[in-house]
């Protein structure tokens, strides 16, 4: 079955994007330009800072088995699968994101909104928002606020889940944050996202799949191409990739398919926004919008 991509025009290059599953929000020179997850414009957008990553809420939230990846405003979902709630959820539509030393807390137009001190990047994932360094992470607890910090160790890659944090160290081969710890016996690794009840890590020959709930390690799973740079969630829909895209439904049991963007550059952005998949190629003032 062919997928229909739908081509954008942008002002300029996009240096990082996030969506709250219905509004896409791209940083570009001078400030943040909002969009519907469809593609339309929703207007100018404020001057701001120049952002090098962004994050927003709900984002998709990670489901029971009968109804994976379900939007935050569709279904009452846990945040965490990790114990009591450490505080209450972030406010719907909340948008943080970080320049070269601040990290920022953004108005639905994009605006500054506040700011604190940091070095790093954000990231969301069940409704929260995590502010990542080099060594440490710290969860977003509202405006101006931050939790408390945790440790991360020559920090590889991470995927957040609520207030649960998986992550990789460069030093060996072992997942961290989850019920247990899990030895992956890959030393080359791309992106890792959770997804339909499962976290899923890019590695050579396809994706590794260890369950949410219990920490187990499930069977690899063959993607045509990994480690890949980028895995999203997109309603349940695993999607990732590096030039093309390829995605995965687990729960309905459809098998993977491939979808040829026809670029000759590679991806530089991939974000998902509700059942869109958005995907900005390296150096060029578009963006690529599938419908998983």
């Amino acid at each position: 079955m062919s997928v229909e991509v739908t081509r954008i025009d942008l002002p300029c290059p996009v240096r990082a994007a996030a969506s709250d599953g219905t509004t896409v929000w791209c940083a570009v020179a001078g400030g943040v330009r909002a969009y519907t997850a469809a593609g339309s414009p929703l207007g100018e957008g404020d001057p701001g800072p120049e952002l090098r990553s962004l994050a927003a809420v709900p984002g998709t939230v990670t489901g029971p088995a009968g109804v994976p990846g379900m939007l935050a405003e569709t279904v009452i979902m846990p945040r965490s699968f990790a114990g009591a709630s450490l505080s209450g959820p972030l406010p719907e539509g909340t948008l943080a994101g970080t320049s070269r030393d601040r990290l920022h807390w953004l108005g639905p137009s994009g605006a500054p909104d506040g700011d604190l001190p940091f070095d790093g990047r954000v990231v969301a994932g069940g409704g929260e928002i995590w502010a990542v360094g080099a060594d440490l992470a710290r969860r977003l607890t509202g405006p101006g606020r931050l939790g408390e910090p945790v440790r991360l160790p020559a920090l590889d890659a991470c995927a957040a889940e609520g207030e649960r944090l998986w992550w990789t160290s460069r030093r060996d081969t072992v997942l961290r944050g989850g019920p247990k710890e899990v030895e992956l016996g890959r030393d080359r690794r791309g992106a890792m996202v959770v997804c339909a009840g499962s976290l899923w890590i890019s590695v050579t020959g396809g994706l590794l799949r260890v369950s949410a709930w219990s920490g187990e390690p499930g069977r690899l799973v063959a993607a045509p191409e990994g480690p890949v740079p980028f895995l999203v969630c997109a309603n349940g829909v695993l999607t990732g990739g590096a030039r093309d895209l390829f995605t995965l439904a687990p729960a309905a049991g459809a098998p993977l398919r491939v979808i040829e963007l026809g670029l000759d550059v590679p991806l530089a952005l991939v974000i998902a926004a509700g059942r869109h998949v958005w995907a900005f190629p390296d150096g060029r003032p578009q963006a690529l919008i599938v419908v998983t």
